[in-house]
């Protein structure tokens, strides 16, 4: 991977939460990834396994408590000074789950989407401003008397399509895509995630898509990352992880995934993990190579059985 195609590279994240003297939840215990320009990396997992906690630890809606990330070659996971946190605030934007509550239901589309706009002054007359946001809206199936109306009057897709249009005209290098389509019915799902694939293209701009919902996943990524309690655990490029899963939980989560066709559906066997009846601790394990981009989490002894048993 050559370091100029190197956008993103997390080293060691780990998201401490104190809960009181003598209770600490380890959400994030030493993740490592690296995203290229240009490509989309999905973070899996299930419930609680800590992937929306890395998005936001990433654009610093939390202070990490410890390791290295770093973004277009400037560390910004310690204190970050004015011009580190203006690029930070600028490159790299969000996607939320839930496209009603993360806009203001005060303000019209306009405002909404040049407000990123607006606190960096990025545009130096109200002609430049509006065109700015027709341009985006239009990008993303909106039309231009769309700006003029409030949240309330739009569908679920289109307010996901408004949360879009808000990250993309900071014109960023690498966009979050927190759950982004889960509480969207599946025929819109499709939709937005056509737009962002489209957008990629356009632009470049590169996705962490972070989600439950492995069909999408495998759909829209290059690479993906699993993540079990707060631990990555497999991560390889996406046809490789569907093809010849090493790890225990990923054979299982993929085992989980329904078949389209009839038959095939009726003799799914879907497999069962748990982490302490397999008697496997995460803290034991380390990155191992199973082929070039391809690496899972276990000890010496864990690695030798479960590649016997797959490749």
């Amino acid at each position: 991977m050559a370091e100029r195609d190197l956008l993103l590279r997390v080293s060691g994240l780990k998201q401490y939460f104190k809960i009181n003297r003598r209770y600490t939840i380890k959400a994030v215990d030493g993740v490592s990834f690296e995203i290229v320009r240009g490509e989309t990396y999905g973070l899996v997992g299930e419930s609680g396994s800590g992937k929306s906690t890395i998005g936001r630890s990433l654009i610093r809606l939390y202070k990490p408590t410890s390791g290295e990330i770093e973004f277009n070659g400037s560390p910004i996971s310690g204190p970050l000074g004015r011009d580190t946190k203006k690029m930070l605030r600028t490159k790299m934007q969000m996607i939320f789950q839930d496209p009603a509550a993360s806009l203001n239901p005060r303000r019209k589309v306009m405002d909404l989407v040049a407000e990123g706009l607006d606190i960096h002054r990025l545009c130096p007359t109200a002609a430049a401003r509006e065109e700015k946001v027709y341009g985006i809206l239009q990008s993303v199936g909106l039309a231009r008397e769309h700006a003029q109306r409030y949240p309330h009057q739009f569908s679920g897709g289109q307010k996901q399509r408004i949360g879009i249009a808000r990250a993309l005209v900071m014109n960023p290098d690498l966009i979050i895509a927190d759950e982004a389509i889960s509480a969207l019915d599946v025929s819109i799902q499709a939709q937005v995630v056509n737009l962002m694939k489209d957008i990629q293209r356009k632009t470049g701009v590169a996705f962490l898509f972070i989600s439950h919902d492995l069909s999408m996943v495998k759909y829209i990524s290059d690479r993906i990352g699993v993540l079990h309690l707060g631990r990555l655990v497999e991560t390889g490029d996406t046809q490789e992880i569907f093809k010849s899963p090493i790890h225990p939980y990923t054979r299982a989560l993929l085992s989980a995934i329904p078949r389209p066709n009839p038959q095939t559906e009726r003799d799914r066997v879907a497999l069962r993990y748990d982490v302490h009846e397999a008697g496997i601790d995460y803290s034991h394990g380390v990155r191992r190579a199973v082929s070039p981009g391809h690496d899972v989490l276990a000890t010496e002894e864990e690695f030798r059985r479960w590649t016997e048993r797959v490749l």
